[in-house]
């Protein structure tokens, strides 16, 4: 059965939620709960309602984290979901992904099977300038089983302009730079530096933004978890988290 077009995102996930493996499931339902928390904490204290959307967006990418433990990828275990750096790496990861592959996605359809718990893609063919495309569409097998290449590059460095050009946007020098302070956002909200007192300056659209990207997430969640085979786009992903975790101090590398 095919989720019904005024289905949300969040009403699919919530569907697909109780079954889930626990790990994934308590992840996903957290992370949902703390952007209902936020966003109803957002006008009486911005400060926690700030604190609130970073968790539950780094839930979300806990729980990314932990569907690709479940599914045995090779390194996967360098992957620490309780560790705010690496959440923080997946993130990054997860932006280069979307960015790169943003020009084939920019139209695309969900489709959410909650009989057979999947979650599956859409492409109309107009997305590759196909004349009178738009009443056809290409559906992969998996979502996940892309695949993204670069003559010359290392696959563990794919998207390293892609990353570099995050970072500019964030105005930050490097990708290191970004994803250290983005694992320390939590911290400037609950406590004061020498020079200041706490102060969010979220705003609803940027909590609204993490809830997208919070979402976008789980759903990548449940299409690694749908498929026992090892797909490709989620190999690249983890090569590129190892990359970023690979410049960062060694402090904030896994233990493997």
């Amino acid at each position: 059965m095919e989720a019904k077009a005024e289905f949300t995102v969040e009403d699919a996930l919530n569907r697909l939620e109780p079954n889930l493996p626990g790990p994934v499931r308590h992840r996903l339902r957290n992370s949902l709960n703390n952007f209902y928390r936020a966003a109803h904490l957002f006008d009486l204290d911005r400060e926690m309602s700030s604190f609130r959307a970073i968790t539950g967006e780094e839930e979300a990418a806990s729980a990314l984290m932990k569907a690709v433990h479940l599914r045995g990828y090779e390194h996967s275990r360098e992957l620490n979901p309780r560790d705010h750096v690496h959440k923080a790496a997946v993130m990054a990861c997860v932006g280069a992904i979307a960015s790169t592959m943003k020009p084939m996605l920019g139209e695309f359809q969900l489709i959410f099977d909650f009989d057979k718990r999947r979650v599956d893609v859409k492409v109309p063919l107009t997305a590759f300038n196909v004349s009178g495309g738009d009443s056809y569409a290409i559906q992969p097998v998996e979502p996940l089983g892309l695949t993204f290449t670069r003559p010359g590059v290392d696959r563990q460095n794919l998207y390293d302009d892609v990353l570099k050009q995050i970072a500019g946007i964030g105005s930050f020098d490097s990708i290191k730079k970004m994803v250290s302070a983005t694992a320390n956002e939590r911290n400037r909200l609950l406590y004061a530096s020498d020079a200041t007192t706490p102060r969010s300056f979220a705003t609803t659209r940027s909590i609204r933004n993490r809830k997208l990207r919070a979402q976008t997430m789980l759903v990548l969640a449940i299409m690694v978890l749908q498929s026992r085979d090892q797909l490709p786009l989620v190999r690249e992903a983890i090569l590129a988290f190892l990359g970023i975790i690979s410049r960062l101090p060694q402090e904030h590398r896994a233990d493997g």
